[in-house]
This record gives C-alpha cells, structure tokens and sequence, in this order.
C-alpha cells in the first residue's frame, strides 16, 4: 500500500527545512572585532587589534615611579592579551590571567595601567 504526499506535507517539510537554515545566518556572520586598549594613568598609550591575530608578541610597558623604571610584561598570544611579568608589589595584574572578550579588564593599580577589551 503506498502513501501519497499531500501539498501540505511537501509545505510543511520545505518550511521546516527552511526554519532549520535559520541559525546559519546568524553564526554564518562574523562576530564584531575586538582589539585591547592600553591606558597608562588615564592616557591611551596604544590599541592592538585582537580578531585575527595569530601567534605570540610580547611587549614591555615601561613606567618611571619616584627616580625608578618599573614595567609590566604583556604577551598577545592568538586572540588573547595577559600581563606575564610586573614588578609591582601585589602582582594581581598577572594573576588576572589572559582576556578576550569585550569588557574584560586587567588593572595594575601601582603602575596606573588598564588593559581593557573593546568591540568596533
């Protein structure tokens, strides 16, 4: 005994195949770039764009305090940027660890330095 489709069956299977098409366009998208800016007491001294940035660049950031040079060591690895190394007393800049996402923030209070990720 063979069944026939109806219209409405063919309807209904071309629309549910249609609404399951529906998250391609959305995730088919590229998210917004994100980049890191860099403030040292209050000032932005640099933005680097994190979206597509393959491989591992360090850089120092330098900061003269009472007749002394102190620093903080900052890694970009992939689409990620940590402070590896400081000098300042509590370290908490370096325990942050790595960040990505828009609005994350990592704060050395001693140096003055933020490091915080925005969106385009």
């Amino acid at each position: 005994m063979s069944k026939m489709l109806k219209k409405a069956d063919i309807v209904l299977i071309v629309l549910l195949f249609l609404v399951s098409l529906l998250p391609l366009t959305k995730f088919g998208q590229p998210g917004p770039a994100c980049y890191a800016e860099i403030r040292q007491d209050g000032k932005v001294i640099q933005h680097i764009r994190l979206t597509g940035h393959i491989g591992i660049t360090e850089m120092t950031i330098p900061f003269p305090l009472k007749g002394t040079e102190k620093h903080n060591l900052i890694r970009i690895e992939n689409e990620q940027i940590a402070v590896r190394d400081a000098d300042c007393p509590d370290k908490i800049c370096v325990q942050t660890g790595a960040i990505s996402q828009p609005g994350e923030i990592i704060a050395c209070l001693p140096h003055k330095l933020i490091i915080e990720i925005k969106s385009e």
